[in-house]
């Protein structure tokens, strides 16, 4: 919810018309997060298109992965290749705004061509400004992309990589009245995934393609300066078209949260909410998943110099499996940025995520820990290195276990 940002600085500027500079000042450079942060001695130099600005760039990658298929037994290690390129334009007007962005990848497994993809996604958003308390907002994507190893939607283990489609529609309104916001979303996903092969026997996926809307609401209010309350709920819908099975996990959901945005220092922002979640799917067959609904972030800034980031959410996930409709997700991080110089910046991050399956006594908890740096070569050139761990682990009937490591160097280029 970005808006609440503004107008927790609008609670602090002095007049209206000092409204839009507001967040600004009230977060400055010092509340931006070091990733984030401009740096204009390199940072690449757009293309002008016009009314637009551009980027291109492209990218090569090697990494290596001890255990390839996320498997606790016959562990498989391998090595990655992989190619990408993407291009962004995006508006320069001052009022109303357009943006396009696009971005391929090529990746090559050296000796498991099972990890062989070809990804693209393409992103379109639009603003519409209609004076100054009031904005449109839509955007639109479609993307091919794979279920990772070893989340819940990795159901092949040492098959082929599951790709699937993805087709998303989403509008916004907000609308601004002195200390009070308020704003409203409407959304529309669709999923299909593609057969896969294995010992030459195609396998189709039909049954886990679906469709899903969701109308939210929201409210929000600034209660002093630099702390605004807000209340906000949403309403879903879920559908499987193509399902032929005996269980029909079709649902529908609501949640209602209320919560606090902050930025009461020119050092930390972040929000949080809690409040309730409701899940009901049509076959009786499949359990009511309802109960306490969070979501959290912090964004800290002791130093010009370090950012420190915590995140909380919960959120009920459609599960891959025909016999289960769902599964309950709760996930944590943490993560640090440091900018050990101008053009050096080093960052780790801890996870974990608890995923339990509704109807079921399977529970699955993954930790994962990962330290990285990004070495800023020139303006159009940057260096990536990345280390990784993971550990999973499951109880009941289905569970996973595994351990792995991974590896990556990449290179940047951008024109």
């Amino acid at each position: 919810m970005p808006y609440l940002l503004g107008l927790i600085g609008a609670c602090a500027a002095p007049n209206v018309q000092a409204q839009d500079a507001s967040t600004n000042h009230l977060y400055g450079d010092v509340a931006i997060s070091v990733q984030k942060r401009a740096r204009p001695e390199f940072d690449p130099v757009p293309i002008r298109l016009g009314s637009f600005e551009g980027l291109a760039s492209s990218e090569a990658r090697i990494a290596w992965d001890d255990n390839i298929y996320a498997t606790r037994d016959d562990r498989v290690h391998d090595a990655l290749a992989v190619v990408s390129g993407s291009f962004s334009a995006h508006s320069t007007w001052s009022r109303h705004a357009l943006s396009l962005d696009t971005d391929a990848a090529l990746a090559r497994g050296l000796s498991q061509t099972n990890e062989d993809t070809e990804t693209y996604d393409a992103r379109l958003g639009g603003r519409l400004d209609l004076g100054t308390r009031t904005r449109l907002s839509a955007r639109a994507s479609y993307s091919r992309a794979y279920e990772a190893r070893g989340t819940i939607g990795d159901t092949t283990l040492r098959g082929p990589r599951i790709a699937y489609n993805a087709l998303e529609l989403g509008l916004e309104a907000e609308h601004t009245a002195g200390r009070l916001i308020l704003g409203t979303q409407a959304s529309l996903d669709s999923y299909r995934y593609a057969p896969y092969r294995t010992d030459s026997v195609q396998i189709g996926q039909g049954d886990r393609d679906y469709r899903t809307w969701s109308l939210g609401a929201s409210a929000g209010y600034a209660v002093a300066p630099g702390v605004a309350a807000f209340v906000e709920g949403s309403y879903n819908q879920a559908r499987y078209p193509d399902d032929t099975g005996t269980f029909d996990r079709s649902s529908s959901g609501w949640s209602l949260r209320g919560g606090l945005a902050f930025g009461v220092t020119r050092l930390i922002r972040g929000r949080a909410a809690v409040g309730y979640q409701d899940q009901r799917y049509d076959d009786t067959a499949f359990p009511h998943i309802k109960g306490l609904d969070f979501s959290a972030g912090l964004e800290w800034s002791p130093t010009r110099l370090m950012t420190w980031t915590i995140e909380a959410r919960r959120s009920i996930q459609r599960s891959p499996l025909v016999g289960i409709a769902g599964i309950r997700q709760s996930r944590y991080g943490t993560r640090i940025d440091y900018e050990a110089r101008r053009n050096l910046l080093m960052w780790g991050r801890l996870d974990r995520t608890v995923s339990e399956y509704a109807g079921t006594e399977r529970r699955q908890s993954d930790l994962s820990g990962s330290l990285g740096a990004d070495w800023l070569l020139r303006r159009n050139l940057r260096l990536a290195a990345q280390l990784g761990l993971q550990s999973t682990r499951s109880n009941g009937a289905g569970g996973r276990e595994f351990d792995r490591r991974r590896m990556s160097v990449s290179l940047r280029y951008t024109l």
